[in-house]
Parts: C-alpha cells; sequence; structure tokens
C-alpha cells in the first residue's frame, strides 16, 4: 500500500469541517485536541452552561493538532470550531474536567500482551478472502484498504473475524472515506467519515447476540442499541478517548493516519 493512495482527514479538501476530538480543562489552561491539522485559522467559540448563545473566544494556528488555551470556561461547557468565514464548522464538544477525559464507562481492559502478532495473522486472513481487499497492522490497529463502499460493513467484519484478539479495525475506502470501530467489553466505538461529512460518532452497547458484523447489517440494531439513543453524531461519546487509547489507538494522530 502506498500512503499516498490513502488520504488523510486533512486531505479530504479545504470543505471538510474541523476535525474536533477532544477539549479537556487542565490547570494549564484549556487543552484542544483535534484529529488532524486544519489548513486554516479556526476560530474557538464557547457555548457557557444552558446559554445557546455562541462567543468567539481565541483562534487557532493553522497546522494545529492541540493547543492549550487561556479562556474562561468551565466543565460541562460547550466548545466548537469554525473557518473565519462561517462555512466551515465542526461538531460541538463539552468541556471535560481532567479526571472526566480518563474516565471510561467501564473498567478499562489492558491490551493484549502482543497484539501486532494477532493483526498481523487477521491482516493476512482478510487478504486470502478478499482479494480485492490489502490488510495491515498498524500496532495494535488493523487497517483495511479497498474499493468498498459501506466502510461500517467492512470494519464489523474484520472486527468480528478477529475474535476478541483484535479490538481496533479502521477500513479506508479508495474515495477516503473511513471507519474506525474499537471494542471493549460490551462497548462499541465508531468512528466515521463520508465525503465533506462531518466525522460521526456512535457508542453502542451490544448484547452477547450481537457482533459487530450483525450490528452493521441490521439498522434497526444500531438504532436499538446506541447509547445514549439520541445522541448527537458529531458529538464525541464520553470516555471515547479513554476506550480507543486502551485499545491501542494513538489519539495524538489523525483516526485513518496510514504509514505503510
Amino acid at each position: 500500500m502506498v500512503p499516498a493512495e490513502v488520504p488523510s482527514a486533512a486531505e479530504h479538501g479545504s470543505g471538510s469541517p474541523p476535525a474536533l476530538l477532544e477539549v479537556v480543562l487542565h490547570d494549564d489552561g484549556l487543552h484542544v485536541r483535534l484529529g488532524a491539522p486544519d489548513p486554516e485559522d479556526l476560530l474557538v467559540s464557547i457555548s457557557r452552561g444552558a446559554d445557546e448563545a455562541w462567543e468567539d473566544v481565541d483562534v487557532l494556528p493553522a497546522g494545529s493538532v492541540e493547543e492549550v488555551l487561556d479562556v474562561p470556561v468551565g466543565p460541562g461547557d460547550r466548545v466548537r470550531l469554525s473557518s473565519e468565514d462561517g462555512t466551515r464548522v465542526s461538531g460541538t464538544v463539552h468541556v471535560l474536567g481532567p479526571e472526566a477525559a480518563d474516565r471510561p464507562g467501564t473498567p478499562e481492559e489492558p491490551p493484549a500482551a502482543d497484539p501486532s502478532e494477532a493483526v498481523s495473522a487477521l491482516a493476512g486472513a482478510l487478504e486470502e478472502r478478499h482479494a480485492e481487499w490489502t490488510a495491515h497492522a498498524e500496532g495494535a490497529l488493523l487497517h483495511v484498504h479497498g474499493r468498498f463502499g459501506n466502510t461500517f460493513r467492512v470494519a464489523a467484519e474484520a472486527l468480528t473475524a478477529g475474535a476478541g484478539d483484535v479490538r481496533a479495525v479502521c477500513a479506508i475506502s479508495s474515495r477516503g472515506d473511513f471507519t474506525l470501530l474499537a471494542t471493549r467489553g460490551s462497548e462499541l466505538l465508531r468512528a466515521e467519515e463520508r465525503g465533506d461529512a462531518p466525522l460521526q460518532w456512535h457508542l453502542y452497547v451490544l448484547p452477547s447476540h450481537i457482533d459487530a458484523a450483525a450490528l452493521a447489517q441490521n439498522p434497526e440494531a444500531a438504532r436499538r442499541y446506541r447509547n445514549p439513543p439520541r445522541g448527537r453524531p458529531d458529538a464525541l461519546p464520553d470516555g471515547a478517548l479513554a476506550l480507543l487509547r486502551g485499545v491501542g489507538v494513538d489519539v495524538s494522530a489523525p483516526l485513518d493516519r496510514c504509514t505503510v
């Protein structure tokens, strides 16, 4: 796989919304983290408490991935990023305290002793099963590439085929769309980007008889087991970054990063 064949989130074009991932209030200021560097300066806007009004409070310079801002905010306030002309707006993310940012919804499972071995074995099995796919390990994360349309179904098939030994899969289509799935216990986290649409987040809590592949084939089950049921798809679910870190995903880099 040639790296240039796999567009990163920053290469999707200037029409893509800013990829705001996490906003955490520490003693030294407000830490704002993006999923990918943005080619433009971005306005930082805050809505405090139950107030629906938005106030522009700072600017992130072009190319930022993480910045520390000195702005008056508190946990529970909301933050969003936008281009200076207002045509590109990120999803809304709630400000977390440092303790909440690292607290998952359920006890965190330790990674396997050497997850790359299981990931590499699964990559080979998937390439044998699907001649049109290429797959490889990015540490504990399995990347699958190919000319497929539904990246959710591809990622779900791969994750289910991993049978618990592989806990994070990113399926990236030749068009640059991607779905990242990560699992911990009964939780399944889905991050997805298609075309110029903003990055979408879904968190599911699955019963024992439903796996990722079955969920991807059944839209009704996807609605039934989503948590919260009517959560905003552009908002980062509570504990999402801790879940990703726990299964070996580097959350400081673009989620669809491919270095091979």
